[in-house]
């Protein structure tokens, strides 16, 4: 039997897919709120950049977002990880990724956007796979 077919024979997880739209939710309204201080090129002086922190975590509640939707067919409760464990997880990847972006003066500019959407994206879809991902990564590097 095909892996589609065992899919569909999976009852849907209603718990996960509502955790995966609040977090889309939460995405998408930081971004309605902070649309128009978020994008700037020139870092304002004597800031701490906050509306970029914002992008941030935008990105990652996105790929948790996704992520979450994908595992709409998992049998365990998505309780109470959803509320306690992830969402500390989500802001300090976030936090990490926007701090080491923010000291180098080459992503000070649009390329900071690009480069934390698609690193925060990413940490936030492989939230339970990063650190393995990245022991792999230097593994790999270091042969």
């Amino acid at each position: 039997m095909s892996e589609k077919a065992v899919n569909q024979t999976k009852i849907l997880n209603k718990a996960r897919v509502a955790f995966s739209i609040i977090y889309l939710m939460i995405a998408v309204a930081l971004f309605l709120f902070f649309r128009k201080s978020i994008f700037y090129f020139k870092v304002p002086k004597d800031t701490w950049n906050f509306p970029r922190f914002i992008w941030c975590c935008v990105s990652v509640s996105l790929g948790f977002s996704a992520i979450a939707f994908g595992l709409r067919y998992h049998d365990r409760s998505p309780l109470p990880e959803y509320f306690t464990h992830y969402p500390f997880q989500l802001l300090a990847m976030a936090t990490l990724v926007y701090s080491l972006l923010q000291i180098f003066e080459a992503t000070s500019g649009y390329l900071f956007y690009y480069l934390s959407f698609s690193i925060c994206f990413t940490l936030g879809y492989m939230i339970d796979q990063y650190w393995g991902f990245f022991k792999a990564l230097i593994e790999k590097v270091g042969k």
